[in-house]
């Protein structure tokens, strides 16, 4: 019962943080990251296009899997007077499954991306990646 109470609780703080953080779309975060990607590392036309292609295709997967953070399976069970257990298993092991599903997907995406880029341009990215690694690190 414990483990139970402590999922649905981490669950709330979850389900109030999107939603606090839901200030943008999918599409408008996707599209700042184009932009923050294709300055930064100085793309050409053609990797410009390419990244945008890329993008599209991830943010029609994404809509295909249908990902969400909290399935509504979940919420629907918070709403009960008790909570099947199976249920909510059930329904994060269908959720892990898409997510695994995108990981492949987006992991093929990315050796796209990185096969259009220059030498210098995969050491800027991994050295801005480096740099955000330790920003956010709060080891």
């Amino acid at each position: 019962m414990k483990y139970l109470i402590k999922i649905t609780s981490l669950s709330l703080i979850a389900l109030l943080a999107i939603i606090n953080c839901r200030h943008h779309s999918m599409e408008q975060r996707a599209e700042w990251i184009v932009k923050k990607v294709s300055s930064e590392l100085d793309l050409d036309d053609k990797q410009k296009t390419e990244l945008q292609r890329i993008k599209k295709e991830i943010l029609d997967k994404r809509k295909e899997l249908d990902l969400k953070m909290i399935p509504e399976e979940i919420v629907d069970q918070i709403r009960l007077t008790q909570i099947d257990e199976s249920k909510v298993n059930s329904a994060f092991e269908t959720n892990g499954a898409k997510r695994d599903q995108m990981r492949i997907f987006m992991t093929k995406k990315f050796i796209e991306f990185h096969a259009v880029l220059t030498p210098e341009q995969r050491n800027k990215l991994a050295d801005r990646i480096t740099k955000l690694l330790k920003k956010h690190n709060h080891d």
